[in-house]
């Protein structure tokens, strides 16, 4: 997974500075996917199935393949953040998960612009550069730093859910962060540098690997709604489990 994490990043990065060259398209409104992208994913597809050729495979720009052996697929996001990305902001990253059915079992996040990797097997904790991380310690609500998505472009679906949150929260908290990637949100949690993060209407390439790295750092990591699986529904919290009664308390959890 690293391997083929730091072959794609490799490529992303010597992208990123040629960003005049590349190709790109919008998928939905506000949506955009380039060559970048496309070349990363087949770097990673082509590697991981070279070395497991049975395991399925979803990835957000290629046709989901299923699994030949125990449920095993790989779930991958190759450039979360495509649109920082397309701008010159250097907060994107490549997302691998591997799943057994629905359960993950290894997951890792990795930051090409920064040279950080994150990473967690199940059962073993998470670790960022081979150091252990772990959650923020437990902090009051008025010192916590959270982390959120606010829907833009074609996906506005829970807009009116997102100004909700962020009315009742904001004010008891020291400050939001939204910065455009959501599995570096999640890898913050993990690393203690959010206290919290939510968000709605992700892909599941979004989340995959984040969600086993935050609970392996010892946060808790629910659906926003309980009856809905996270990976179809896109719609979670994240937490370093102390301050996770408060924030859900705090949100619109109604549906459409």
């Amino acid at each position: 997974m690293a391997d083929a994490a730091l072959l794609a990043g490799q490529g992303l990065r010597v992208a990123s500075r040629q960003l005049g060259g590349l190709t790109i398209t919008e998928k939905t409104r506000g949506d955009f996917v380039s060559n970048a992208d496309l070349q990363a994913e087949k770097v990673i597809f082509d590697h991981l199935m070279r070395h497991f050729p049975d395991y399925g495979w979803l990835g957000e720009e290629t046709q989901e393949r299923a699994s030949g052996q125990d449920g095993l697929r790989w779930i991958v996001d190759p450039l979360d953040g495509t649109t920082n990305f397309l701008k010159g902001l250097p907060h994107w990253a490549v997302s691998i998960a591997l799943f057994q059915g629905d359960d993950p079992r290894a997951a890792l996040i990795y930051d090409p612009a920064k040279a950080e990797m994150f990473c967690a097997e199940n059962g073993k904790g998470a670790y960022l550069n081979g150091q252990a991380i772990t959650v923020s310690e437990a902090v009051p609500f008025s010192a916590a730093v959270v982390a959120s998505g606010v829907p833009a472009g074609g996906r506005t679906t829970y807009l009116p859910h997102c100004l909700d949150d962020l009315r009742q929260l904001m004010p008891q908290t020291a400050g939001l962060r939204r910065w455009g990637a959501a599995a570096l949100d999640l890898a913050y949690v993990a690393a203690g540098r959010f206290d919290a993060y939510w968000e709605r209407n992700l892909g599941p390439w979004d989340i995959a690997a984040g969600m086993l790295i935050v609970r392996e750092a010892g946060g808790r990591f629910t659906p926003l709604w309980a009856d809905q699986d996270v990976l179809s529904s896109g719609s979670f919290l994240a937490s370093n489990g102390a301050l996770h009664d408060a924030v859900e308390a705090g949100l619109n959890q109604a549906r459409l």
